[in-house]
């Protein structure tokens, strides 16, 4: 699934803020009393911990309720007011009560991060309904689970990168990756339990990743060829290089990048290009594009694979865990999807929206 920059996450409109004896004050509600709220609604939790325990107990709640309402103010959204509410304060309930019990601090990250999303949904929707079902199983993945779920996500997305920013995204995934090296059929089982996803037929397995990636990404897995070879195709095209159609010169020259006097796509896959071309009614430019894809040999996959182990070794990970057979019969459900969807967007830092998944 193509995706791109312009895509944007729907928010709550922003409301006016007031200074209030240094304190701020979101229509009635100010971050004081937030974190009073915060502390009272898991009071009867705290009065089941031994003497010990509680001041531990205490203390993660603390740091919880601090980062929590840091976090929201810092967006200067109209979101405390929603504190008053009495499905929110479940919601806050469940959230601290969670962190509280284990202390994991990236447990503690991941639900802020969906309490805020739930803070921007109205009530009663599809979009509610999913996040309070995730905030739900977050606490029973493992982080390797977790990341699984992001590099399942991962594999069914094609990124609107150039080729030198996919390169960059493979390092910076190369942490979740290395999480896979311990995934067993008992974890895809269990994702199937806490409900983030089912089996299917075997007749429509999960391919393996190196030709999932080399479909969606043809352009980038192909090999160089010379420059040379790069000016006797402009040569075929005298009427497309002219100063009279020197608009074409932009997409033309978009394509591809020229290093070591070799040229290599820029552009993700064939599909990208031509919608490009279609849209700006630059159709004529699409023999030129087809003779440059014929003089750029295609990755065999076990090459795809190389690619990847080369960039970073932990990559093998990936490839090896697509191999295994409870994977290429498990599909994401909803649910599913948006913890992947989550755990994905704070390593490619860009919006993206569920609906890529269901059109």
């Amino acid at each position: 699934m193509n995706f791109g920059n312009d895509q944007k996450i729907e928010s709550v409109n922003q409301s006016t803020i007031v200074q209030a004896k240094g304190d701020i004050n979101f229509n009635g509600i100010t971050a004081e009393t937030a974190m009073e709220i915060c502390k009272y609604v898991v009071k009867a939790e705290l009065a089941v911990y031994t003497q010990d325990a509680r001041v531990e107990a205490e203390k993660r709640l603390s740091d919880i309720t601090e980062k929590t309402i840091d976090r929201i103010t810092s967006l200067k959204e109209d979101l405390l007011h929603r504190f008053k509410e009495p499905a929110i304060q479940m919601a806050l309930n469940e959230t601290f009560k969670n962190y509280i019990a284990s202390g994991n601090e990236e447990l503690g990250e991941n639900l802020i991060d969906l309490l805020i999303e739930r803070l921007n949904v109205q009530e009663r929707t599809t979009e509610q309904s999913i996040i309070d079902e995730a905030r739900n199983i977050i606490p029973k993945l493992s982080s390797n689970t977790a990341s699984l779920l992001a590099i399942l996500v991962f594999s069914n997305l094609i990124f609107p990168y150039n080729k030198k920013q996919y390169d960059d995204l493979l390092l910076k995934l190369a942490p979740l990756v290395e999480r896979l090296k311990n995934i067993s059929s008992l974890d895809i089982a269990h994702l199937k339990q806490v409900g983030c996803g089912y089996g299917i037929s075997a007749f429509h397995v999960v391919e393996p990743l190196e030709k999932y990636l080399l479909s969606s990404y043809d352009l980038f897995f192909r090999h160089n060829f010379p420059l040379n070879e790069l000016n006797d195709i402009f040569q075929k095209y005298p009427q497309l290089m002219n100063v009279s159609q020197r608009t074409n010169l932009p997409y033309i020259m978009g394509l591809f990048s020229i290093e070591e006097q070799h040229v290599s796509f820029n552009v993700a896959n064939t599909k990208t290009v031509t919608e490009v071309f279609n849209q700006a009614n630059k159709d004529l430019l699409i023999p030129l594009f087809e003779d440059l894809k014929n003089k750029a040999i295609p990755f065999t996959e076990d090459e795809v694979r190389n690619y990847h182990i080369k960039k970073d070794t932990r990559w093998q990970y990936a490839f090896d865990v697509f191999k295994n057979n409870q994977i290429t019969t498990f599909q994401l459900n909803p649910v599913g999807v948006y913890i992947g969807i989550r755990q994905l967007t704070k390593i490619c830092e860009m919006p993206i929206p569920m609906s890529l998944f269901y059109v």
